[in-house]
């Protein structure tokens, strides 16, 4: 008899409409993904002098930290009636975002060999650190987002100017917009970031039945100071989840 694993994931993921192929998993075991959104975001106001200087005084380089970041900052320059300078090279955190952002009429010149901000600062700092002038860099990120990729960089010399663009909050009502009703069938639950975890965890008990898994070190971290023992999922890759259940 087949075997149905429920998989909930703290998020929407475009990847996981589909019947994604999983890796590492027996024949009859069968895996059904289950999204739950738990978090919003608000877009929040650029002051209009700061988009201008973005045009008149291009910067090198634009860092993107999430495909949720291009959608934002495409809207802020639209509502603006301001077109991104081509001068200004385009970095992507990871080949989604780097998708989201060509979708978005951007050209992205860089991302890395894996996705996560550890192997982008590995390598983009292999890039920077062969320029003698050291470029001007803008980020525009969640506000009160981690500042480990800003900070990095000004620590190599780059000018770094961060932007707070959106707001990230917990949805209203989540324990009562549980999939199912319930978490009692959850095979295991898979944390996006930290804004996820705590989302996630004010509102619900996770069973001790389900295995707890997490996208990124940074949220493993952060599930480990709230209790939770996780397994880091490879690659970031939902494919891969097959190596962790």
């Amino acid at each position: 008899m087949d075997k149905k694993l429920k998989i909930l994931v703290t998020g929407e993921n475009r990847d996981l409409e589909e019947n994604i192929p999983v890796a590492h998993l027996d024949s009859e075991v069968s895996i059904q993904w289950v999204q739950w959104p738990v978090l919003e975001f608000k877009r929040l106001d650029v002051a209009s002098d700061l988009l201008q200087k973005v045009v008149d005084i291009p910067f090198e380089w634009i860092v993107f930290t999430s495909p949720r970041a291009v959608h934002f900052w495409t809207e802020t320059m639209v509502e603006a009636s301001l077109d991104f300078p081509l001068e200004t090279q385009v970095a992507c955190i990871g080949e989604s975002t780097s998708e989201t952002a060509s979708g978005d009429g951007y050209t992205p010149d860089f991302y890395p060999t894996e996705p996560g901000s550890e192997k982008f600062l590995e390598e983009f700092e292999d890039l920077v650190s062969n320029n003698t002038q050291k470029p001007t860099v803008l980020i525009p990120m969640a506000e009160g987002g981690r500042l480990k990729i800003a900070e990095r960089l000004s620590e190599l010399g780059c000018r770094v100017t961060v932007v707070p663009l959106y707001r990230t909050q917990s949805r209203t009502g989540l324990s009562s917009s549980i999939p199912g009703g319930n978490l009692e069938d959850i095979s295991a639950v898979v944390f996006t970031s930290p804004s996820s975890v705590e989302a996630v965890l004010s509102a619900v008990k996770i069973p001790q039945t389900a295995k707890v898994i997490a996208i990124g070190t940074f949220t493993q971290e952060h599930l480990k100071k709230r209790g939770y023992e996780s397994e880091l999922l490879p690659g970031s890759s939902f494919e891969r989840i097959g190596e962790v259940l």
